[in-house]
């Protein structure tokens, strides 16, 4: 019973080591002595930093592929849409890793942009028939709608192998 003990110690003290968290040293001079390290604190701490590094680097990335698809899509007028696409790390916001990114525009026209609207819209949600509003100048004008460029949707999708790879890249630095 006493060496099967041993020997699972030993188990434990290999898979603890190969990831830097906790570490026991054995001693034999003339008996055995243990000296235990908690590593978890640094490791914690590295851990949240590449994680952030990881976050900032892909949410420049999507941020800026949603910006060149607004443009690709004809839809710079003031070019006020595309430059407010931006994004904004959260942290300790409920999210299972404690730590987020919110990736987007604050214009109230975005939505329209990314889901369309009236005949438009995306599953049929738009009203039908078309109608008539005045632009800022106060010129009357028609429309059916807008024709969705899901701007933020692509980007997402147009970027994911790449946002993969920056997270293999930054979330094993520093890790021995």
């Amino acid at each position: 019973m006493k060496r099967e003990k041993f020997i699972q110690l030993l188990i434990l003290i290999i898979l603890w080591d190969s990831i830097i968290i906790m570490r026991f040293i054995l001693f034999l001079e003339g008996r055995m002595a243990i000296k235990y390290e908690n590593n978890f604190p640094a490791v914690e701490k590295l851990i949240d930093s590449n994680v952030e590094r990881a976050l900032i680097a892909s949410s420049e990335l999507v941020r800026s592929q949603a910006k060149t698809n607004v443009t690709a899509a004809g839809r710079v007028d003031t070019g006020k849409l595309r430059d407010d696409i931006n994004y904004k790390l959260v942290k300790d916001s409920g999210y299972s890793g404690g730590m987020a990114s919110q990736i987007g525009s604050p214009d109230n026209h975005a939505i329209y942009n990314e889901f369309g609207t009236g005949e438009f819209a995306e599953n049929g949600a738009g009203r039908k028939g078309g109608w008539f509003y005045r632009a800022a100048d106060g010129t009357p004008h028609f429309t059916k709608g807008l024709k969705p460029i899901k701007f933020m949707r692509n980007a997402f999708r147009d970027t994911k192998q790449e946002v993969q790879n920056i997270y293999q890249q930054e979330l094993g630095k520093g890790i021995k």
